[in-house]
């Protein structure tokens, strides 16, 4: 009967603002490093 709330919701996901990668919300580009527009991660280049 309260099974409602339960229903699987798809993830949103939104474009980088600097290097335009698609990541989910409210995470540090894996790509590029950054988090709302600062550099919080350093990723080597391969």
């Amino acid at each position: 009967m309260r099974r409602g709330a339960n229903r699987w919701k798809a993830p949103i996901f939104s474009a980088c603002s600097d290097c335009g990668a698609t990541i989910p919300s409210h995470i540090a580009c894996p790509s590029c490093g950054t988090y709302r527009g600062r550099k919080v991660l350093e990723v080597e280049a391969f």
